[in-house]
Formats: structure tokens, sequence, C-alpha cells
């Protein structure tokens, strides 16, 4: 084999294995009714009550009531809920940390619920 054909075999191989990447988005099955009791609280539990819980709320997170209907849908009315677990411009990013976001899922399903109405 000359260099030529060498060096087309090795980028050929290389092309196919960085196209056989798993591009796959991941698959949300979304119910239509979307509501802080059944959809939302677990979300906010599990997500956000390291900084937002009833117990330490006022020391970690700035006193932003989250851990409530009525405090979270304040929230989601502004745009502030949505905007800072997207990591939009001009919100603080959610959860805190650098780069670290809530899953896609949980982020469409918060959405959802914003845009339905924010059902209790």
């Amino acid at each position: 084999m000359n260099q030529i054909t060498k060096l087309t075999v090795i980028l050929f191989s290389l092309f196919i294995v960085l196209s056989c990447k798993d591009n796959t988005k991941e698959i949300c099955n979304i119910t239509d009714d979307v509501n802080y009791t059944n959809h939302i609280a677990s979300l906010v539990e599990t997500h956000c009550f390291t900084c937002h819980a009833p117990d330490v709320y006022k020391k970690k997170a700035s006193r932003n009531k989250i851990f409530d209907y009525a405090s979270l849908k304040k929230m989601a009315e502004s745009g502030q809920l949505i905007g800072s677990i997207t990591h939009a411009p001009g919100f603080i990013a959610m959860p805190y940390r650098k780069g670290v976001k809530i899953d896609s899922c949980a982020i469409e399903v918060m959405k959802k619920w914003v845009v339905t109405g924010m059902k209790e």
C-alpha cells in the first residue's frame, strides 16, 4: 500500500467511527396535564431542596422561597424559574454550580407546567 492509500483508509475509518456517535436526544414522556402536586413538587424537592428547602432557604438561597405552590408560581410568572433552570442570559443559573443543569426532562416538565397555566 502506498502512503496515499494508507492515509485514505485511516481517514475513512476515522470518518466512519465519528459518524456512528450516538446523537440521540433524551425522550421525555410528558403528560398534557402537568400540575404542581403530582409533577412539579417532587422535581423541586429533588433538584432544588439542597438550597431551597424550608429549613435552609434563608441561609443558602438568598431568601428565595420556592418550596410551596404559591411561591414557585410567583417565580414562574416572573420568568425567573425557567430563566434560571435553563441558564438563560440575565438570570442566575440554577442549580448554582458552574455548568450544571437539572436534567432536560425535568426542565421540559417545568416549562410545560408554566405554559399550561401552572395548575396546582
